[in-house]
């Protein structure tokens, strides 16, 4: 029996099983620069409005939300166009009071979950690390 010729074969056989594993973790890149963004409205009001911008511009740009995402757990998936995987997301509630959530990872997100922060801190950003 030679042993010589088994650590080349079990080096092998790692390395191949290693190759799968690499490429399904690595993110495919979006045709277009187009990213689709799973909102839940865990607050109580409904989104009227959602609107994004590189992080830390304040150059806030309008996303179609369709119809408005009701409070209590309802969803939506958006389309956000652009080159990068991080925003500022802007959401202005039927009530007409905003909320900031900062340098948001659309990439590394399956959803976005919207809290309501009480009463006395809407209208300030609050800074989110998903």
């Amino acid at each position: 029996m030679r042993l010589r010729h088994s650590f080349p074969i079990a080096a092998f056989v790692a390395a191949f099983l290693a190759v799968p594993a690499l490429a399904v973790s690595a993110a495919p890149i979006p045709p277009d620069g187009i990213r689709y963004l799973a909102l839940v409205n865990r607050a109580h009001d409904s989104i009227d409005r959602l609107e994004v911008s590189e992080p830390g511009r304040g150059e806030f740009q309008e996303v179609a939300l369709g119809e408005a995402v009701r409070g209590g757990g309802d969803s939506s998936t958006v389309e956000l166009r652009g080159a990068g995987c991080r925003y500022d997301v802007r959401f202005t509630f039927r009530t007409g009071q905003r909320m900031v959530y900062e340098n948001v990872d659309v990439c590394g997100l399956q959803a976005l979950r919207v809290q309501r922060p009480p009463r006395d801190q809407l209208d300030l950003r609050h800074a989110t690390t998903p």
